[in-house]
This record gives C-alpha cells, structure tokens and sequence, in this order.
C-alpha cells in the first residue's frame, strides 16, 4: 500500500562518460551540447551565450531629460504656444478682442511650427544619407564626379 521510492539520487552535476576521448561541455542535467563537443572543421565550437542583462526601467525625469536633448525644439515650441494660448485667453477675458485675435493666430502658427519640427526630426531619424554596407558610393562609381569642374567646356 506505500509508494516505493528510488534508491538512486538524480543530480544536475552527474556526469556522462565521454565519447571517444573527447572533451566536452555539459549543460545543466548532463545533457550534452554538440555544438561544443564536436571536434568537425565545419562545425566551430561556439561558446555559451550570455545571460542578458535586464535594464532597469526610466524613470520620468530621465525619459523627458533625454527626449528634451535629443529634440529641444519640440518643448520649446510646446511653452511657446502654451505662452500664446494663455495670453489670448487673458485678453479674451480683458474684453480686447484685437488682442485676443492676434494671440489665438500666433498660437496656431506656433502649434503648426511645433507639429514641422516634430515630423522633421521623426524624418531626420528615419532617414539616413548612408550607404548599404558594400554598396559603392556615386564618388567610387565615376572618380571625377567629385571634383567639380573638371573637363567640362575644354575641346
């Protein structure tokens, strides 16, 4: 009526005999990688890959540090135009409708401006002028492109 257990104990650093005198290189549990066992030309050791390493998450201050240095454009014409919608609404209840006009037009020209700064750096970092790795550049396909001038108008 009781359960029969093993005698025989089970650890993760037992060991299989060798094949042929080789060396070789276990993984937890005595399984065998063959890639790092085979002696074969065609076949290199690799080593074991890394753990990777976990990032700590951003806090907000460095996020907005960080995005603030890379675009400093961007909030600057987002205080611009907060500046614009607070003066207009400042005259609109001073009852100076001229004043109020010209603030509320200001403020959608700098939303607009802000909005082209923002597409232009989304642009600029997609975007690169560099070649693909063993592409030739226009200066090595036609050397004398790049002098400017050159033969041109001699007969």
């Amino acid at each position: 009526m009781g359960t029969q257990h093993s005698t025989r104990s089970t650890t993760a650093c037992e060991t299989s005999p060798s094949r042929g005198g080789e060396s070789s290189s276990f993984e937890p549990g005595g399984v065998v990688d063959p890639l790092l066992t085979s002696k074969n030309a065609f076949s290199p050791i690799v080593p074991p890959s890394p753990m990777p390493q976990l990032m700590r998450p951003e806090t907000f201050e460095e996020k907005l540090y960080r995005k603030f240095k890379a675009e400093p454009l961007v909030p600057i014409g987002c205080l611009v135009t907060a500046y614009f919608l607070g003066s207009g609404i400042h005259s609109f209840y001073n009852r100076d409708p001229k004043k109020s006009q010209k603030m509320m037009r200001l403020r959608v020209g700098s939303q607009f401006m802000t909005i082209v700064i923002f597409v232009g750096y989304a642009g600029m970092n997609a975007f690169t002028l560099e070649f693909a790795p063993g592409m030739a550049s226009p200066s090595d396909q036609f050397p004398g492109a790049g002098k400017g001038g050159g033969d041109r108008g001699k007969g």
